[in-house]
């Protein structure tokens, strides 16, 4: 977990979430870097990061989406697990003997 910088690390309910900081908004940044030292000295803008940050301010970064694997496509599934392509290698007639000898209803698609 050293190695994650400036993230910190949360469990909730199981979860496993990153939190990392809002990014500075660009503008801003510019704005400041634009203004002279005694001008931004005579406005009193704080500088870029500093002050405490609440834990409010953080936001919720997720490493993937997990559970949109299958897409369901009957053609491919009939190609694939069918009875045509089952009957046609012989790794798909053990199949079906296998299948035919454990009482199973349904031998293909």
């Amino acid at each position: 977990m050293a190695g994650l910088g400036r993230l910190w690390a949360r469990v909730l309910g199981g979860r496993f979430y990153l939190l990392r900081p809002p990014a500075a908004c660009p503008l801003q940044l510019r704005a400041a870097s634009l203004l002279s030292g005694s001008l931004r000295h005579h406005l009193a803008l704080p500088p870029a990061g500093a002050g405490p940050a609440s834990p409010w301010s953080h936001q919720q970064t997720r490493a993937r989406s997990r559970g949109n694997e299958y897409q369901p496509n009957n053609r491919k599934r009939k190609r694939t697990h069918g009875w045509i392509k089952r009957i046609s290698t012989p790794g798909g007639v053990a199949v079906i003997l296998r299948r035919m000898l454990k009482g199973r209803k349904s031998l293909t698609h």
